[in-house]
């Protein structure tokens, strides 16, 4: 009996490192929905928002790389939440 216990803990564990690998394969600075509490998004590029929507939102670029890098992205941080789900509804494709 304590050996079934034992194997079952054991595959337990194994599954449970998987999904951990699978969290840490996209970085931190990268997921949008955490930053949503904080009234913030990613977004891949800010040429295709229109400038009327960045008008009141604080832009940051969160890596050092050119401009055209495929893995450059831009933190945008709304002040009220209102401005967030507009932008989120309207620029759905550019979001990360």
């Amino acid at each position: 009996m304590k050996f079934i216990v034992f194997i079952k803990k054991i595959i337990i564990n194994i599954f449970k490192s998987e999904n951990k690998s699978d969290e840490n394969m996209i970085p931190q600075e990268f997921r949008s929905h955490d930053y949503e509490r904080k009234l913030a998004l990613i977004v891949k590029s800010t040429k295709e928002v229109d400038y009327s929507d960045l008008k009141y939102v604080e832009i940051t670029k969160l890596d050092t790389r050119k401009k055209n890098d495929l893995f450059s992205a831009y933190r945008l941080d709304f002040h009220t939440r209102d401005k967030l789900n507009l932008f989120k509804k309207k620029y759905q494709s550019i979001i990360l």
